[in-house]
């Protein structure tokens, strides 16, 4: 019986039409009934795309991100066929996810973009949060409004301290604009942070904070109604650039589902998004416009069917 590894070895050599036409030519029933078997199972195979587990996230908005995977996969099912999804069952840091896309251990992700880490994996360059990733509203504690609500500039504002991820983009983005930034790791020490006075406020995407501020239950904190920090930002999916099959696949798939408006329903009829928009007035905030010095060149800001309009 054919070993596993010679099987792999072979499947290689399918490919090239010379191999076959040998296999027949020698009189190798053996190998020619072999090859045709495995060419064939193989266009009836399913694409396996493996991703982490979002279920242990502290912002439970990984759910929304495979709900959008599936569509795109599913838009795309007439042209690259069926497709199977692992999730796997891990947790890491952001960087240390780009390093498992090069590894194999994961097929995909989804993160903030920037100029470095489009240099690391490849980028389907459709914003998945519409660009409300770069909308900030500042969690609180309830006894400061009314010395944010006294703010009235950015410089105001950076004699505060905020908490943020250490590999999180968006803190040196703060730290750009001249804001004060505390770096740490655990996701779910923020909002303790915060409560403990060691840090005056936590800018949070719009999208985020009404759930984790539910999930977090401490009445002490609040979603300033005051400001809006602003910037251009966007979620991408990533995969590696060798994986050139699956990166067609999902800009495929995500430009079909733009254009029947499949993509639109699913990001306003998800749960939490619907909550946020709802229950989290983005208007009569005093807006503090900040750039982006990571932002990307190829960030699609003219293709404006792609961004949330605050108006």
């Amino acid at each position: 019986m054919l070993n596993i590894r010679f099987h792999l070895r072979l499947k290689e050599k399918m490919l090239n039409a010379s191999f076959f036409v040998n296999a027949i030519a020698t009189g190798n029933r053996y190998l020619s009934v072999l090859l045709l078997i495995l060419l064939f199972s193989n266009g009836a195979r399913s694409e396996q795309i493996k991703y982490i587990d979002p279920t242990d996230s502290v912002d439970k908005h990984g759910v929304y991100f495979v709900n959008v995977l599936k569509l795109a996969l599913e838009k795309s099912k007439g042209q690259f066929g069926d497709y199977e999804l692992e999730a796997v069952p891990v947790t890491m840091r952001q960087q240390r996810s780009f390093k498992s896309l090069e590894s194999g251990l994961i097929n995909l992700m989804w993160t903030v973009t920037s100029k470095q880490r489009e240099q690391q994996a490849y980028a389907i360059k459709v914003p998945l949060l519409k660009g409300l990733i770069g909308h900030r509203v500042l969690v609180i504690r309830k006894t400061d409004a009314a010395i944010f609500a006294a703010i009235k500039s950015l410089q105001d504002l950076a004699k505060f301290t905020a908490v943020q991820g250490h590999d999180w983009p968006d803190s040196e983005i703060l730290e750009h604009a001249g804001l004060r930034v505390e770096k740490i790791i655990l996701h779910n020490s923020m909002y303790k942070l915060v409560t403990s006075g060691i840090v005056d406020y936590f800018p949070r995407s719009v999208l985020e904070v009404t759930e984790e501020l539910e999930r977090f239950e401490n009445d002490n904190l609040i979603i300033e109604p005051n400001h809006l920090i602003l910037y251009p930002s966007a979620i991408y999916f990533f995969v590696s650039h060798s994986n050139t099959l699956l990166a067609n696949r999902l800009e495929v798939g995500l430009k079909i589902a733009l254009e029947d408006g499949s993509f639109d329903r699913e990001f306003y009829d998800f749960p939490g998004h619907k909550k946020a928009l709802q229950n989290v007035s983005l208007k009569n905030r005093v807006v503090h416009r900040i750039d982006n010095p990571l932002m990307p060149d190829t960030l699609p800001l003219e293709n404006k069917a792609l961004w949330f309009n605050v108006q």
